[in-house]
């Protein structure tokens, strides 16, 4: 009987923010939640001091006596009454546990249109812990895949119970921490002051065909972060001793008449759209005829010629 090929690991990129089991009723097995998102590229800036060019320092100084006290002295406090406080350690808070501290289970099955997208905050990576589940999670995932819904699960994550909606994403899931209904504010607030008129149908029928002009494949490559971009050039600008040239913006254009502006916007478009096409046709009419394709143009005109003295002939006869 052969053997099975033992598989190669590659090296996961960080500890799991949380180990434990995804139960799916009595299915269960290992898994391993990673954050999704790495922001190691972004430029970060520290406090310095002016004067000396050092970085700045925090300390922990006590609110009444100022004296500084260290960060492994620490505890935390609830404020049950003004400046009186429920103390609590780090031990009391790492031995306090739920069920969602070490197990992730599916509560709820739900269309990807029943969740609100303000709802949507981290997204992270699931996979097997260990190649004992495996099997147990394949079973998961692909019955997930068919049925095209969310798993709506939770995990304690950074002493925070967050509800997690699973989906199915290659080899593995891609689950997003949902914010809590608390959390999302009331559309009423921003909403109901607009003025509820409606947009003429003109207006609206060219404004579409913009959209249209618009519409393409979503590539995230192509919306990098410029503020960023500027910032880097400005830091390189600074070690080499020379001044960063300023950057032209252009300028916003006055709109006088809302007509006018979609039939303007719509022409550039047109224009832009009908330049392309004329490179075509001009770089398409360049294109020399192969002596293949010469001779079976000869051909073609022979053949035609010879049909019109043959109908010529009958009209005669």
């Amino acid at each position: 009987m052969a053997r099975r090929k033992a598989r190669k690991k590659k090296a996961l990129p960080a500890r799991p923010l949380w180990r434990g089991h995804l139960k799916l009723s009595l299915v269960s097995c290992p898994v391993a939640l990673f954050n999704a998102i790495s922001e190691s590229e972004d430029i970060h800036l520290n406090f310095l001091n002016p004067d000396t060019g050092n970085r700045i320092r925090y300390q922990s100084v006590d609110a009444e006596t100022e004296e500084v006290v260290e960060r492994a002295d620490l505890v935390k406090g609830y404020e049950f009454q003004k400046d009186r406080y429920v103390t609590l350690t780090n031990e009391e808070l790492d031995d306090l546990k739920i069920e969602s501290s070490t197990v992730m289970s599916i509560e709820q099955c739900v269309e990807d249109s029943d969740i609100d997208p303000r709802y949507f905050e981290r997204a992270y990576y699931l996979i097997p812990d260990g190649d004992a589940g495996e099997e147990a999670f394949a079973v998961i995932r692909d019955a997930l895949q068919k049925s095209g819904l969310y798993a709506i699960t939770r995990a304690v994550i950074a002493r925070k119970e967050r509800v997690i909606a699973l989906r199915p994403c290659q080899k593995g899931f891609m689950g997003w921490a949902l914010r809590e209904a608390s959390d999302i504010r009331d559309t009423d607030t921003f909403f109901d002051d607009i003025e509820s008129g409606r947009a003429s149908r003109d207006e609206v029928s060219i404004a579409l065909k913009l959209v249209n002009q618009k519409k393409g494949k979503f590539d995230p490559d192509k919306f990098d972060d410029r503020y960023e971009k500027r910032l880097r050039q400005l830091i390189d600008a600074k070690l080499e001793g020379v001044e960063l040239e300023p950057e032209e913006i252009e300028e916003e254009p006055k709109v006088i008449n809302l007509m006018d502006a979609l039939k303007k916007s719509l022409n550039q478009g047109k224009g832009r759209h009908s330049n392309d096409n004329e490179g075509e046709r001009k770089s398409a009419s360049v294109h020399k005829l192969t002596p293949r394709k010469k001779a079976a143009k000869k051909t073609a005109k022979k053949k035609t010629a010879s049909k019109k003295k043959a109908a010529r002939a009958r009209k005669r006869a």
